[in-house]
């Protein structure tokens, strides 16, 4: 397609107003255009307009934020509980909502800005800055798209990028605020300063117990204790029931020869491939190279001027190219294919390795496929269970004899607060898991005896509670708490007196104190940090707390202050002030400004979607969203 494009191309987009574009193909995992609109099934996560987000688009998507963020093994309530899947569409819809504007005002792309666009993108040049072809080809296959669906997603992003261009044009910070947070900002200090443990001050005598008192009455609020409330449940979960069942034998050979391919290792072979433009080139290769040994390929491919793409270890049934796979697994040993004709056009295969597969027997993975198969049938029973534990209460069963009728034993908690935590305040082991359950134990309609209803937790176990007793939170009596009062007393004094012996010695620094006899007498060593920003951050990683680096930039040159930092007080003289046109690069102005741009731009961006979000109708359905996380 792109070949039958015009030589010619009149663009009138400045390549600045394409970088503005604000959720790239790479950035959010491309989908082709080809397929907008509702996914194989019908499904649809969003309608924005008459403009549909199909599930298909939406996971690919959400799989593919999560890889760029490593998200990758997230548990997926958590992924549930951290709303991950409605930011993702919350990007995609406004993309559609930008796309849908430009359409309305008739912004779109010719055939030459299309084709100017791709040649001139980075990704798809050679090493000599022009359009290669092959990395393009690669990239289309990496990203599991079809070329013309390549041309339609640029081309929507060059009418997305006109519209936010036209939207953010003049976006410049004034010249006046720029020059004033430059010199803010640009300027750096210099100190020598000592740091003072807490631990090395020596610790205060013991207070008597009218001193406690005080402290206690001053602060009861630090000593209060959360509510607490003892607890009955019966919770039915896929795995209990699972322990329950009895597999048939012929149910578990059954799974073996259904499952074996998965239960086993697969054969695996590392794939390389070289493309072509012609068949009689594909060919004249391959014979070529077929008359090599396997140790000599690699050089042998180099020498010729070939490309290698490595595309790495797969099984057969690993790799999407019908054509690809038959070739690579028709060798019996490394070696080189014939050429064949595949989704990219001719090509021939590199085979490297061959890594045998295995089958395991019957009676190794017995166990696993019995836990399989009950896991499976007992996640479809939890509802029955969770029926009949209803039902049996219902009937006037006390929940004890309800859970004993359905074969699960009723579990107790003595006392755990809102957040899982004891009485003594270390979190409590083998609470159900999820957030569900200590919401509903912690219900406000829920008192001392009652029992809630039938509740389903995040990972599709049910459960039944009792409440059995309620501590309210309360400040507990200074007799029972004195050894915590007494902790904290101690922990207190000694702070203040380090912080005392800080402001001492900044005081004699400031003063022209000799640094080294100030250190010397207090066992610690003079330090120097030169250049610090405003936030104590220097090159090189070295840094002072931010607060008192902003206590430094208040001061004149030979004067302290002091400011703590973890467990140690740190006591500093400031020594020398640079203004910022001698202390940082010239383009330290420059990114000032680019920075204040970029966030006038986004902010106008961000208008425009609250605008567009008024004027076009955005539907979404949670139901079909939630199904990402399963």
């Amino acid at each position: 397609m792109l070949q039958k494009m015009r030589a010619s191309t009149g663009s009138w987009i400045a390549k600045a107003i394409l970088g503005l574009l604000v959720l790239s193909f790479l950035g959010w995992g491309v989908s082709s255009y080809e397929g907008l609109g509702n996914s194989a099934n019908g499904d649809t996560v969003a309608k924005v307009g008459d403009r549909d987000i199909s599930f298909q688009e939406f996971y690919i998507a959400y799989q593919r934020f999560l890889q760029t963020q490593r998200l990758d093994s997230i548990d997926s309530d958590v992924a549930r509980q951290l709303n991950l899947a409605n930011n993702v569409l919350q990007n995609m819809t406004l993309r559609t909502l930008y796309e849908a504007e430009a359409d309305r005002k008739d912004l779109t792309a010719s055939d030459d800005m299309v084709r100017t666009e791709i040649q001139t993108r980075p990704t798809f040049q050679g090493s000599d800055g022009t359009f290669d072809r092959l990395r393009f080809e690669t990239a289309l296959q990496q990203n599991g798209l079809t070329e013309p669906g390549m041309v339609e997603l640029v081309r929507h992003e060059i009418a997305r990028s006109q519209l936010l261009g036209a939207v953010t044009a003049g976006s410049t910070a004034p010249e006046a605020l720029v020059d004033r947070i430059y010199h803010f900002f640009g300027e750096r200090r210099s100190a020598e300063y000592i740091t003072l443990p807490i631990a090395s001050v020596e610790a205060p005598s013991e207070p008597d117990d009218a001193a406690l008192q005080a402290f206690y009455d001053e602060r009861k609020e630090d000593f209060r204790r959360p509510e607490l409330r003892g607890m009955t449940y019966v919770l039915i979960s896929p795995e209990a029931i699972a322990e329950k069942m009895e597999i048939a034998e012929a149910d578990i050979q059954a799974s073996y020869e259904a499952r074996l391919g998965e239960l086993g290792q697969p054969e695996q072979r590392d794939i390389g491939q070289i493309l072509f433009n012609s068949e009689e080139d594909a060919k004249a290769a391959s014979e070529t190279l077929a008359a090599v040994p396997a140790e000599e390929l690699n050089a042998k491919i180099t020498e010729m001027g070939l490309q290698l793409i490595e595309l790495g270890e797969f099984s057969r049934q690993g790799i999407p190219n019908e054509a690809l796979a038959e070739a690579a697994f028709s060798l019996d040993a490394p070696g080189v294919t014939s050429a064949f004709e595949g989704a990219f056009g001719w090509s021939v295969a590199i085979v490297t390795t061959i890594q045998e597969g295995s089958e395991p027997t019957l009676d190794e993975v017995r166990d696993q496929i019995t836990r399989d198969l009950a896991l499976d049938r007992a996640y479809n029973e939890v509802f029955d269970y969770g029926k009949r534990l209803e039902d049996a209460f219902a009937q006037g069963m006390t929940l004890e004899e309800a859970g004993a009728s359905i074969g699960i034993d009723a579990q107790k908690i003595d006392a755990v607060d809102a957040q899982g935590r004891g009485p003594d305040g270390t979190p409590l082991a083998n609470l159900p898991a999820g957030l569900t359950f200590l919401q509903k134990a912690f219900a406000e309609d829920l008192n001392a005896g009652d029992v809630g209803f039938l509740e389903t937790t995040e990972s599709n176990a049910m459960f039944m509670l009792r409440v059995d007793n309620i501590t309210p939170a309360a400040i507990p009596d200074f007799a029972s708490v004195r050894d915590e009062v007494m902790a904290a007393w101690m922990k207190d004094a000694r702070y203040q007196a380090a912080e005392l012996r800080a402001q001492t010695l900044a005081a004699q620094l400031g003063e022209a104190g000799d640094i080294a006899m100030i250190a010397s007498s207090n066992n610690a060593e003079v330090n120097t940090i030169e250049n610090f920003a405003r936030n104590g951050q220097a090159a090189g990683g070295a840094r002072i707390p931010d607060a008192l680096a902003s206590e430094l930039f208040g001061l004149d040159s030979g004067k302290a202050a002091y400011g703590v930092q973890d467990d140690a007080f740190v006591i500093a003289r400031l020594t020398k002030i640079t203004p910022a046109d001698a202390a940082v690069e010239e383009d330290f102005r420059k990114n000032i400004a680019d920075a204040l741009a970029v966030g006038m731009s986004n902010d106008l961006v961000e208008q425009l979607g609250v605008a567009l979000q008024k004027e076009i109708e955005t539907t979404t359905y949670p139901e079909v969203i939630d199904r990402v996380y399963r």
